[in-house]
């Protein structure tokens, strides 16, 4: 296998690993919020779950981000391979 289609596979093990990490933060918020519905805002600290809610938004952001980035990376990666196997369609 050349190192272009295995750059490409560890893109595609990296995505889901991404995508993983942003479900997860996305389940904890969710459940912080369920918390916060069935407790009830007098029984919780608001501003230290705010807090923890922000710090794991902000960590999905950073996620998604970076998600952006690795698939931009791999769509150049997967045209360089498209074009390599089909010179005929190479500029």
């Amino acid at each position: 296998m050349s190192d272009q289609f295995q750059k490409y596979e560890q893109l595609v093990n990296e995505e889901d690993r991404l995508i993983n990490k942003i479900e997860i933060y996305q389940e904890a918020i969710s459940a912080i919020l369920m918390l916060v519905t069935k407790q009830g805002a007098s029984d919780l600290h608001i501003l230290t779950i705010e807090d923890v809610v922000s710090m794991l938004h902000s960590a999905e952001v950073f996620c998604h981000t970076e998600l952006l980035h690795l698939r931009l990376a791999k769509s150049i990666l997967s045209n360089t391979l498209t074009q390599s196997q089909n010179p005929k369609t190479a500029r």
